[in-house]
């Protein structure tokens, strides 16, 4: 997604979030408003602590077994999105704010996330979410070749270490990064 429509869109959600509340103010008056708004804002910092707290324990004990914690790391992203749309003024914010912070939603939009592919996981031990994760932001090519590449090249080629400035190929469904690397 580029600036332009990034921007577009944060100044969209901002104007769509100013007309419902001024309507909401216009039906219930400013002040009731304006609590309405500071008490969503407590209300979601005191949830934000709790389930931080326990991602973070769930976390560290699935670091402390060894295996990686793709759906928690995953879950922590959409936490810190969800506190900063519940600090933001507005309703639409606060709603999708409780949405990321409440454990079934967070937890069934991590793992539709993941699912997808959107957020892929790798080196999983532990079943559904067990695996770190990582965005895929290119396109993976069949054979390993890029247009314009005449044969297989350092995407593909195992004893290829990266160079500075040089970003590391893409494990893909559970390959180890070294043809050596024990599987778990």
């Amino acid at each position: 997604m580029g600036f332009g429509r990034v921007f577009l869109t944060i100044f969209v959600l901002a104007l769509v979030e100013v007309m419902v509340l001024a309507a909401v103010a216009d039906f219930i008056g400013w002040p009731i408003t304006i609590l309405m708004v500071v008490v969503t804002a407590l209300l979601g910092t005191a949830l934000f602590r709790s389930q931080g707290l326990q991602t973070w324990q769930r976390l560290n004990q699935r670091m402390n077994q060894g295996e990686m914690p793709g759906r928690e790391l995953a879950e922590g992203m959409m936490l810190l999105l969800g506190g900063a749309f519940l600090i933001t003024p507005g309703f639409i914010t606060d709603a999708l704010g409780f949405a990321l912070l409440l454990p079934f939603s967070r937890r069934a939009m991590a793992d539709y996330l993941i699912r997808k592919g959107t957020l892929q996981t790798f080196a999983t031990r532990g079943g559904p979410g067990g695996g770190a994760f990582f965005y895929q932001s290119r396109t993976v090519y069949p054979g390993g070749s890029r247009p314009g590449q005449s044969g297989p090249g350092p995407a593909n080629d195992p004893a290829h270490r990266p160079g500075p400035g040089e970003r590391p190929g893409v494990t893909i469904e559970g390959e180890a990064d070294e043809p050596d690397a024990p599987r778990r």
